[in-house]
């Protein structure tokens, strides 16, 4: 199946939709916008692949998860997709693409994919590998099953979103997570650990899109309402999407000596689709990584009856 990966690459750098095997009636959407092929901007300006991430297919779903940095419009961009496929012909092509940090609703990380870090790419012998079944609940864990238990997590387990691990600026890291890591510059970042929540976002009718028991890999895309919310510290003034259910921790992160004299983004209301990619092995969730990208307040997915 993952030969689907390479023709949709392919098809995109030569700006021709022909050389894809569609089906004679195929849905396709380019962040969350339904369109014909030949009318999305990936079609008009994708350049060049620089690199490609994580590849999960599913033959039992019939879905392929790919990740890439894409040169679109002369500069690098984070990509991900879903292709459907049945009977050698693909179906539905859902796919997201983000040139600034304000598209995926933080960081734009797409220089560091496929350089991953090595817990993302280590064999995992059959006696560590977890069950199908194992890893379709983790799936539903992240969103649609959020009350039940969930695994460990592994020591090399970070928070990864857009295509590489989240640095945070240690001021703010420190009163998000309501604690006390000694006196820091204004420049020090943190990496944050990784782990599924109990205040994690819920949408009942999340998809659980892809697993891959080889790789230890399962793919979950949902619908995840919040807010575009200032994130200030002495040095930084900039802004987040902060899902609804973490609202009020959010909210300790900003102190009002931060916002003294200073123009700060007003709080507005916003629909996040996020796709998380979560590896585990040997009983312990070990990778996890975000994509996120953000489009209108109240908006429904067009891939969910």
């Amino acid at each position: 199946m993952k030969q689907y990966v390479d023709l949709v690459l392919k098809s995109m750098v030569e700006k021709d939709p022909g050389l894809l095997p569609l089906a004679d009636r195929y849905r396709a959407t380019e962040n969350s916008i339904p369109g014909a092929l030949n009318m999305l901007t990936a079609w008009r300006l994708v350049s060049r692949v620089n690199a490609l991430g994580p590849v999960i297919a599913d033959e039992e779903l019939g879905n392929i998860v790919m990740t890439a940095n894409l040169e679109i419009g002369g500069a690098p961009a984070t990509f991900w997709a879903r292709i459907a496929v049945a009977d050698d012909r693909i179906t539905e092509l859902e796919i997201f693409h983000a040139k600034s940090r304000g598209e995926g609703g933080y960081v734009m990380l797409a220089e560091e994919i496929g350089n991953e870090p090595a817990v993302w790419k280590s064999a995992i012998p059959e006696s560590g590998r977890a069950t199908r079944e194992e890893l379709l609940a983790l799936g539903r864990a992240i969103f649609i099953d959020t009350a039940a238990p969930t695994p460990p997590e592994g020591d090399d387990c970070v928070v990864m979103e857009q295509g590489g691990v989240v640095h945070e600026f240690a001021e703010f890291h420190d009163l998000l997570m309501g604690v006390d890591t000694g006196p820091h510059a204004p420049e020090d970042t943190v990496v944050m650990p990784y782990g599924l929540a109990p205040f994690r976002p819920s949408d009942p009718k999340a998809r659980v899109v892809a697993a891959d028991v080889e790789q230890g890999l399962v793919v979950t895309i949902g619908m995840v309402p919040g807010y575009i919310l200032p994130t200030v510290t002495s040095a930084a003034n900039i802004s987040a999407f902060v899902p609804a259910s973490m609202r009020e921790m959010h909210a300790r992160s900003v102190l009002p000596k931060w916002l003294e004299g200073r123009s700060v983004i007003d709080e507005i209301e916003v629909m996040c689709v996020s796709m998380h990619v979560l590896r585990m092995f040997d009983g312990k969730l070990q990778a996890s990584e975000m994509f996120n990208s953000l489009t209108g307040a109240g908006a429904r997915s067009v891939w969910v009856d």
